[in-house]
């Protein structure tokens, strides 16, 4: 592990310190100034009343009575001469009542007339959940001296024990700003109730779209029996489901256990059918101490709701934490601290259930849940934005390779094309070819031997030069695409004759001619006929003796080099403007060849050089 992953680990650890510590440290000012009711007389059912300190705490067990009392003496002195009082809390400025915690209905009354009942004002009654009265007594019934309150505080047959905090009594202005806090708290932990209801509907919902995802097939049966108990905790002393309450609480072993589920499938484990049939069977126990619904009944189902609850909650730590550190899992070091967290307030909350009324009853693990429940969230929005990078790569890759594959498609398919046009010109070149062997070819060489007979040289002439362009057009017929070595060889082997019969000598060399690609019929046909025109022009323009014609490299002005066809002759020198429809003819050849043509005079004679491409243009002609 780097510096830096060391250095996450201690803040995980320093976060969790502090968390955990302000649950503990920090704590809602009391009242300042109000006097301080800690004293009353407890009754319960038709026993004698009992001096108890508050805060009180009334343990469930068989027998007990459903709702117990509690009087308070108030003492209430008369208002001064000059109209200031002793007490804080005088009839003259309406004194008001401040119950921190309570986690029951309760009603007030004075002089035996009931002034509050808050069944009427809050629906926040269960088990996890304490309210905040603020009350103002009624000047009816109160008296300067002392008064009786008596309190009436809802026992029920519920196994949560009941809790009454110390009294405050003052004006609204000492009790407004403690009440105010603490009302803020319940608020808070009222939108902790709802984030956790939103976050359940979500991931329920989540698992009718991807039923085939383990983890979050997992986190919605821990979310549906998470809600279902969360809201029971929150509302179950309310009249209307006071009788389902024990029902629901028989969903809490399942809440632990699914803990473990959740976070072995959390580290791509599957769930052992162990446990599976373990949930069901403590759930099956509990709820069947519910039917029965005695109360040595209802004790036993809670002893074994909480024992699944913790070792469930602690054991989902420890696999959590063993695949964070041993297994190097990112999603499990990221639920480290919400499991952790999770578990130490578990455990707060059992050590203040046990130690009433040493400590206050602020109960906070429900609300913790729903850090653990967004956390878990966290995770799942991470793994799809995963799978959606991974799935952007793949369609990029995909959309590669299909663009890959198109492109070797598309070359296939100009290369069947060309090779079924090749196919097509090769079978019409070679038709060509055999009409015009076998044809025109046949019909000049009977006028050449006509003419011989005849003695008719101009005629004679005439023909063999025709003969010479038709076979020169044949052969280029049959080239391939690097054959211009070739067809100059033929060409020389043609001119060699003719031009002894003239008595013109030659001097012939193309051993450093580059190599020419892209040789097509067309183009060859017009370099051959440019070689003609020049040597033509040579013999009817000069008259010329020498005829030189050599090949080689030229270099351009981009600094490639070209290859470069020189034909000189010891005829007329070239005068600029000469030139007729040959010399048009040629520089129109060279065009289509995307070529140079050069005629220029020389010392004794003309030169004309061709400069040509290393690959020849595709051309016709």
């Amino acid at each position: 592990m780097n510096r830096f992953g060391h250095f996450g680990w201690v803040v995980l650890a320093l976060a969790l310190l502090a968390i955990a510590a302000a649950s503990s440290v920090l704590s809602v000012p009391e009242p300042v100034g109000a006097a301080v009711l800690d004293r009353a007389t407890f009754l319960s059912g038709d026993s004698p009343g009992e001096q108890v300190s508050l805060p009180h705490v009334v343990n469930p067990g068989a027998g007990k009575p459903t709702s117990v009392r509690y009087v308070v003496d108030i003492e209430l002195p008369s208002a001064s001469s000059d109209g200031t009082s002793s007490n804080a809390a005088s009839l003259d400025d309406g004194p008001y009542l401040l119950i921190p915690l309570l986690n029951r209905r309760v009603s007030l009354e004075i002089a035996g007339e009931t002034f509050y009942d808050s069944s009427f004002y809050t629906l926040w009654a269960g088990p996890t959940v304490s309210t905040t009265v603020l009350v103002r007594l009624p000047r009816r019934g109160l008296a300067p001296g002392s008064n009786r309150l008596t309190i009436t505080v809802e026992a029920g047959r519920f196994i949560s024990p009941v809790y009454l905090s110390r009294l405050y009594l003052g004006t609204d202005a000492q009790l407004s700003p403690s009440f105010k806090w603490r009302s803020f708290l319940e608020q808070m932990k009222v939108m902790s109730l709802a984030a956790q209801v939103l976050l359940a509907a979500g991931l329920i919902l989540a698992f009718f779209f991807r039923p085939g995802d383990m983890l979050i097939s997992w986190l919605a049966a821990l979310e549906a029996v998470s809600i279902t108990v969360a809201i029971a905790m929150f509302t179950g002393f309310q009249p209307g489901l006071r009788e389902i309450l024990p029902y629901v609480v028989a969903l809490v072993p399942a809440y632990g256990l699914l803990c473990v589920a959740v976070a072995l499938a959390l580290l791509g484990r599957r769930p052992p059918r162990a446990l599976q049939l373990l949930i069901v069977v403590a759930t099956g126990i509990v709820l069947a101490c519910a039917i029965v619904g005695t109360p040595f009944s209802r004790t036993i189902a809670a002893m074994v709701a909480l024992f699944f609850l913790g070792v469930g909650v602690v054991t989902a730590t420890i696999v959590i934490g063993w695949g964070a550190l041993r297994q190097g899992n990112i999603d499990a070091r990221f639920m480290l601290g919400p499991a952790i967290l999770l578990t130490f307030f578990l455990a707060r909350d059992g050590y203040i259930t046990a130690t009433l009324p040493d400590q206050p009853l602020n109960l906070l693990s429900s609300h913790i849940g729903l850090v653990y429940v967004a956390a878990m969230i966290a995770v799942l929005m991470r793994r799809m934005g995963s799978s959606f990078e991974q799935l952007d790569r793949s369609n990029e890759t995909l959309a590669q390779r299909l663009a890959e594959r198109e492109a070797e498609l598309a070359v296939l398919a100009r290369q069947e094309q060309v090779e079924a046009s090749r196919l097509v010109r090769e079978q019409e070149r070679q038709r060509l070819t055999y009409d015009l062997h076998d044809g025109l070819s046949g019909h000049l060489a009977s006028i050449i031997a006509l003419s011989e007979r005849a003695e008719s040289k101009p005629i004679e002439a005439a023909a063999r030069e025709a003969l010479n362009d038709l076979r020169l057009v044949i052969y280029s017929l049959d080239l391939g695409t690097s054959d211009l070595p070739l067809a100059l060889a033929n060409f020389r082997e043609r001119l060699i004759p003719q031009l002894q019969r003239l008595g013109v000598e030659l001097d012939w060399s193309m051993a450093n001619l580059p190599e020419v690609s892209g040789v097509t019929p067309g183009n060859a046909l017009a370099v051959l006929r440019i070689l003609q025109e020049a040597i033509t022009n040579a013999l009817r323009h000069g008259p010329a003796r020498r005829i030189a014609i050599r090949g080689g490299v030229s270099g351009s002005v981009s600094g490639d080099g070209v290859a470069a066809i020189a034909i000189e002759n010891d005829g007329r020198p070239f005068v600029a403007g000469d030139g007729g429809r040959g010399l048009e003819n040629m520089r129109r050849r060279a065009a289509q060849l995307q070529a140079k043509l050069d005629v220029s005079a020389i010392e004794h004679g003309t030169r004309v050089t061709l400069l040509l491409p290393l690959r020849l243009a595709d051309i016709e002609d």
